[in-house]
C-alpha cells in the first residue's frame, strides 16, 4: 500500500476510534501528526498546494511578460529567456525532489512549472513560424511533452495536465471536422469510453476514468438536450463527412473499441469489471450509431436518449459506491440533479407565469438541493463506514 494511501485510511481509522471513544482529541491530534507531519509522499497538502499555486503564478507571470512586451523583446531574446527559465525548472525540480534532502513537494512544483514554460514555447516556435495558435495540434505537441514525463515521474497533475489538453486537442478538431451534432457527440463519446476503459486498464492511469465518465455524461446530457435535431432528416450523417474527418472517427473508434475489448476479456476480473466493459461496448457501439442513424421520431428520441442518461448516471453512482470512489457518487448527483432541472425548465417554462415558475424552481432548487446533500453524506459515510 502506498503511503498516502495509508495516510487517507487511517485518518477515517482516527476518526472512528475518537467517535467510539477508543482515543481522546489530544491523542488522535498526534498520531495523524506523526505521518503527516513527514517529507515524502505524506506530505502536508497545504505546503504541496501553495507550491503549485506559486509556480503557476510564476508561469503565467512570464508568459504574459513575454506577451506585454512582445514588440520591445527581440525574438531570440523572447525564446532564449524561456528555454532557459524551462531548463532552470525541470533542473531545479529535479534536483529538490531526488537529490540530498527530498522536498518532493517543491520540486514536483518546479517540474510542472516546466511543462508549463515547455507549453508556452511550442506557441512561441509556432509564432515564429507564422503557424496559427489557434490550431489543436499545438495542443496535442504540449501533451506529448507532458504525458511521458508525467508518466515517468508518476505525476497526477502533470498526467491531468496532458490529457485535459488532449480533451481540449480533439475537442477543437471535432468542431473543425464536424459541424453536425452527431459527428462532434460521436468522437466525444468514443474519447469518454477510451478514457475510461484505460483507467481501468491501467492502475497507473486510474485517475482517466473519472474524467472519462464526466466526458460520457456531458455527452449524454447533450444528446438529450440539444442534439436531437440532426435526426430528423433520413440521411445518415457519414455520408456527408469529409474524408479527413471519417479517417479520425474510424481511428478513435478502433483504438477505443480495441481497448473496451482488452477490458472486458481481462483474465481474472471481477463481474463489476465485466459489467464495466459491456457499458463500455455499448457505449462505442452507439457512437457508432450516431453516424449512421436518421428518421427517427424525435420525441423517441428524446425519451429514449434520457433514459440513457438516468441508466448511466444509476451506473456511475453504482460504480462509485461499489469501488469505494467518492468521486464517482458526487458526479452522479451532480448530473442527476442537472438532469432534474433541465426537464422541469422544459415541462414548465410555458406552461406557468413567470412568476409562479420561479418561485416554484426556487423550491425545487433548495428541496432537491438539500435532498441532495442529505443522499451525498449518506452514501460517503457508507463508504468511509466500508474502509
Amino acid at each position: 500500500m502506498k503511503e498516502s494511501e495509508f495516510v487517507r485510511r487511517l485518518q477515517l481509522e482516527v476518526e472512528h476510534w475518537h467517535d467510539e471513544g477508543l482515543v481522546d482529541a489530544a491523542l488522535a491530534e498526534r498520531l495523524l501528526a506523526r505521518y503527516d507531519g513527514q517529507d515524502g509522499p505524506a506530505r502536508s497538502r497545504l505546503a504541496v498546494a501553495l507550491s503549485f499555486l506559486g509556480a503557476l503564478l510564476i508561469g503565467i507571470g512570464m508568459i504574459v511578460f513575454v506577451a506585454s512586451n512582445w514588440a520591445v523583446i527581440p525574438g531570440a531574446a523572447k525564446l532564449g529567456g524561456l528555454l532557459v527559465a524551462m531548463v532552470l525548472a525541470y533542473g531545479g525540480g529535479f534536483r529538490l525532489r531526488y537529490v540530498g534532502e527530498s522536498y518532493h513537494g517543491t520540486g514536483n512544483a518546479l517540474l510542472f512549472l516546466g511543462v508549463l514554460l515547455y507549453g508556452a514555447n511550442v506557441f512561441l516556435v509556432a509564432q515564429a513560424m507564422h503557424i496559427n495558435a489557434e490550431a489543436p495540434s499545438l495542443l496535442v505537441l504540449w501533451a506529448v511533452g507532458v504525458l511521458p514525463l508525467g508518466w515517468l515521474l508518476e505525476s497526477r497533475a502533470m498526467l491531468g495536465l496532458g490529457l485535459i489538453l488532449l480533451t481540449v486537442a480533439l475537442g477543437g478538431e471535432a468542431a473543425f471536422w464536424y459541424d453536425s451534432p452527431g459527428g462532434f457527440c460521436a468522437v466525444s463519446l468514443l474519447w469518454g469510453t477510451l478514457l475510461v476503459a484505460l483507467g481501468r486498464l491501467v492502475p497507473r492511469l486510474a485517475g482517466l476514468a473519472g474524467l472519462g465518465a464526466f466526458v460520457v455524461l456531458a455527452t449524454l446530457t447533450l444528446l438529450a438536450d440539444f442534439g436531437l435535431s440532426f435526426y430528423s432528416s433520413p440521411s445518415a450523417e457519414w455520408a456527408y463527412l469529409a474524408p479527413g474527418g471519417k479517417l479520425r472517427l474510424v481511428l478513435l473508434g478502433a483504438v477505443t473499441l480495441a481497448t473496451t475489448l482488452a477490458l472486458l476479456f481481462r483474465r481474472g476480473q471481477e463481474p463489476l469489471e465485466r459489467g464495466e466493459g459491456l457499458v463500455l461496448l455499448a457505449l462505442a457501439v452507439l457512437a457508432g450509431g450516431l453516424l449512421v442513424g436518421g428518421g427517427i421520431d424525435e420525441a423517441l428520441l428524446r425519451t429514449g436518449f434520457n433514459i440513457l442518461l438516468l441508466l448511466v448516471i444509476l451506473g456511475v453512482l453504482w460504480v462509485g459506491y461499489e469501488r469505494r470512489e467518492p468521486g464517482w457518487v458526487q458526479l452522479a448527483l451532480a448530473f442527476f440533479a442537472l438532469e432534474v432541472l433541465s426537464r422541469y425548465v422544459e415541462l414548465l417554462w410555458e406552461r406557468l407565469p413567470m412568476e409562479i415558475f420561479f418561485l416554484s424552481a426556487g423550491v425545487v432548487l433548495l428541496g432537491g438541493g438539500l435532498a441532495l446533500e442529505r443522499m451525498r453524506r449518506t452514501l460517503l459515510k457508507k463508504l468511509a463506514e466500508r474502509e
